[in-house]
């Protein structure tokens, strides 16, 4: 059975996925959940996700929901070299996809709300408050993957893994939110190589709109 990627590719959540896909050279049916019109709530999602949340995975029968999670499940499908099998070398991967989920993406989601999902679906004016909460997470947050970065070329070392596919995917939209990532040098240069993958331009192909 074909693997399924339910996705609504102008998300970071959803391009961490299909960055995913594109760098594992892995084939998958895309399947468009469009936010705009509501599908995550129709009868037909949520007995994929009953979380009414994108993205999710079918897989001969295997249904499976949260990004990371998903990102592991596509990793495994590429072989030891993404997903290793040694427990230390596995978890020192795995420790990054929960600070992602736990720390990174919840600052960087208040950006993408309040200066991207906000204007697009107009609910209202961006709120400073909340911008300058995102903004003291953000530099907390910032100040520990640049510090890593410092020390190696990717996040868990100078090889890419899928530490660096699920923290970067948030820098999909750096320019459109205005992430203060100006100090963080390291984070700058690690944007640009990431920037610079096959399977990032393609990626970004599928958030561009197509012609009508």
């Amino acid at each position: 059975m074909t693997l399924k990627l339910y996705v609504f590719p102008p998300s970071p959540r959803a391009f961490k996925v299909l960055l995913a896909a594109h760098q594992f050279d892995l084939a998958y049916e895309l399947c468009i959940v469009d936010l705009t019109k509501g599908e995550q709530k129709t009868q037909a999602f949520l007995a994929l996700n009953p979380n009414g949340r994108m993205p999710a995975l079918e897989n001969d029968g295997f249904v499976l929901w949260e990004s990371n999670a998903i990102v592991e499940y596509l990793a495994s499908r590429a072989g030891e070299k993404w997903l290793p099998r040694d427990t230390r070398n596995r978890l020192a991967l795995t420790k990054w996809l929960y600070w992602e989920c736990n720390h990174w993406d919840p600052a960087c989601s208040i950006f993408v709300f309040e200066r991207l999902v906000k204007p697009f679906f107009g609910l209202g004016e961006t709120s400073e408050a909340e911008v300058a909460r995102a903004e003291t997470l953000f530099h907390r947050l910032a100040v520990v993957l640049n510090g890593e970065l410092e020390k190696h070329r990717y996040v868990a070392g100078e090889a890419l893994s899928v530490a660096d596919l699920s923290i970067g995917a948030a820098l999909s939209v750096a320019e459109r939110v205005n992430y203060p990532l100006e100090n963080y040098r390291a984070i700058q240069r690690w944007h640009a190589d990431l920037k610079a993958l096959p399977a990032w331009t393609k990626t970004v192909a599928l958030q561009e709109p197509k012609p009508a």
